[in-house]
């Protein structure tokens, strides 16, 4: 599209943080004047938060109203509405953004359990997103400029890494992610390292085998067509000394060992990016943080760094 980037915002849980944050995000002088910003929400929630806030009513030309959710808002409940809500949300930002009408979709954090209450089989965006655009693969990247990160194993229980940490899915998250680091990050010679699944890389199988019958055969083969991964990498040494400064990503084995040292080191200026859809779609890397939800205290760092790098990413379509 010509002139400046086009990006829709779903309003996230209406419970949450979500709300607020989008508010200030359509009031920020700086983000209008580069892009175009609609914000997808129910009108009970604009009202509630306009009085609640005492922001005033946004211009109805900034909102994308959802309809038939006549929603009382009850700011940090876990609710079956404000799950569906969230979910529409979501799913109508997709759909606007695959017919073209926007560059980009930026996502308001959701309650995982408030989906499921609503009937959302998801455990997140990234999975809500893959099974909606139909696509064969993707990605989680928790990108800021001092750190990107890349969790191989999302939302799935602990007890289950071992046995969905296969050497297939390794080499396609790990193509993708250079892939992505090419394409998207404009890297001719991606470099990425790789976590080891067992503390001390399984200290030679002694404390567990995942290394030797998995993950080296994956790095090998990635290293044979010319992927620059490396690794496996013991995560407390790995970041405890500072290497992940000499790498343009990193690819923990599960969840927590990736988002941790991520949220540690990015602080307030992380942003979740979806790889492998049709789109772009980024988000703030917080959750809805109920325990705040309401009070006009939200940060927005993180929230207007995705609209950035939302903004940055559709340039390059």
């Amino acid at each position: 599209m010509p002139g400046k980037p086009q990006i829709v915002i779903s309003c996230g849980d209406p419970n949450g943080v979500g709300p607020e944050i989008a508010f200030k995000l359509l009031e920020d002088r700086k983000l209008r004047k580069q892009f175009d910003l609609k914000l997808l929400i129910p009108e009970s929630a604009v009202e509630f938060y306009s009085r609640s806030l005492k922001t005033g009513m946004p211009s109805y030309a900034d909102l994308i109203l959802i309809p038939g959710h006549n929603i009382r808002i009850r700011p940090g409940r876990i609710d079956k509405l404000a799950g569906r809500i969230s979910g529409d949300a979501v799913q109508m930002g997709a759909e606007l953004c695959m017919n073209g009408m926007f560059d980009a979709l930026v996502t308001m954090p959701v309650s995982k359990y408030s989906l499921a209450l609503a009937g959302f089989k998801y455990t997140g965006h990234t999975e809500l997103l893959k099974a909606q655009t139909k696509s064969r693969e993707v990605l989680m990247v928790m990108y800021s400029e001092e750190l990107t990160v890349v969790p191989l194993t999302i939302h799935i229980p602990v007890n289950t890494v071992s046995s969905a940490f296969t050497k297939k899915l390794i080499e396609t998250k790990l193509e993708l992610t250079n892939d992505t680091l090419k394409t998207k990050f404009g890297l001719k010679k991606p470099r990425i390292a790789v976590l080891s699944l067992n503390p001390h890389c399984g200290d030679g199988g002694l404390i567990g085998k995942e290394e030797i019958k998995t993950l080296i055969p994956a790095l090998d083969s990635l290293m044979k067509k010319g992927i620059g991964v490396s690794g496996p990498y013991s995560a407390d040494g790995f970041f405890g000394s500072g290497l992940y400064r000499h790498f343009d990503a990193v690819a923990g084995a599960y969840h927590d060992q990736a988002l941790i040292p991520f949220k540690m080191i990015a602080g307030k200026n992380g942003v979740n990016y979806t790889a492998g859809i049709p789109f772009v779609r980024t988000s703030p890397s917080h959750g809805t943080a109920f325990d705040i939800a309401g009070k006009g205290i939200a940060d927005t760092g993180s929230s207007i760094a995705a609209v950035m790098l939302a903004g940055k990413l559709s340039e390059k379509k």
